[in-house]
């Protein structure tokens, strides 16, 4: 038996309610929007504290605290006068060898007969919380050799003050010689695989930082994709009933 055309029109129109024609054009935009504003919510979320930690707040160096390391960090590891304490003062790349290894002599800081008891010529690279950057002249205490420039790095580990970076970026021709300057390029492999791990190893590159962003964004983006798919599927359900009614009418 044929189903009455005004039959098939109720069976329609419930599938359609309780919304009325212009809330139906409303609902999938209503649902899109929703997941667009709780996606975007997930992206800065987790997007901030990757900015955060790219752009790291800066601070006023402890001109005070890296003095007194480094008016004991010199004599004792880089003149080789308390190797043990050179040991003591030093992390990271500055301390890559055995304590044996160290306590012979054969350290990871590039050995240097520096003159003087206070070092207090050092120009601050940056300043970080429990972080700075530095470099600074030394002169020797014999004549056959020139003054030395090191880039260092100090990091405030478990509560003390340490050198984590040492390593020579020019060295200078001592006086009454033809003045020449070498940079670590000129230096010797040895000096060039130290200068190259150096303030930058021990920090993490922008491309790294910026890959959870791009990694989030390209969730979001699916994400968007998939909520706009839903929401054709559904609005073109709603177009083919409602073509179905008009063919009926």
């Amino acid at each position: 038996m044929k189903r009455p055309q005004h039959a098939r029109k109720i069976v329609l129109e419930e599938e359609i309610t309780p919304f009325s024609n212009r809330e139906q054009h409303r609902v999938p935009k209503r649902v899109t929007l929703l997941r667009m504003r709780v996606l975007v919510a997930i992206l800065l979320a987790l997007a901030l504290p990757a900015a955060a930690a790219a752009a790291p707040r800066t601070v006023k160096p402890d001109r005070a605290a890296i003095n007194r390391l480094l008016d004991e960090f010199i004599p004792a590891a880089v003149a080789q006068k308390n190797l043990q304490r050179g040991w003591e003062l030093s992390a990271g790349v500055s301390r890559t060898v055995s304590h044996a290894e160290w306590m012979k002599g054969n350290t990871s800081v590039q050995k240097y007969p520096a003159k003087g008891t206070k070092f207090r010529g050092w120009t601050v690279n940056y300043s970080y919380p429990g972080d700075i950057g530095f470099d600074i002249l030394l002169q020797p205490t014999t004549a056959s050799l020139g003054a030395w420039s090191f880039r260092a790095e100090a990091q405030k580990i478990h509560g003390q003050w340490k050198i984590t970076t040492w390593y020579p970026v020019a060295t200078f021709a001592p006086p009454g010689r033809t003045q020449t300057v070498l940079g670590p390029n000129d230096l010797g492999s040895a000096d060039s695989a130290a200068a190259g791990s150096g303030a930058d190893h021990g920090r993490l590159g922008a491309w790294v930082l910026a890959l959870p962003i791009a990694v989030v964004g390209g969730i979001a983006l699916l994400g968007l994709g998939y909520a706009g798919s839903v929401a054709l599927k559904r609005r073109s359900r709603i177009r083919a009933i409602e073509r179905s009614l008009a063919a009926d009418r």
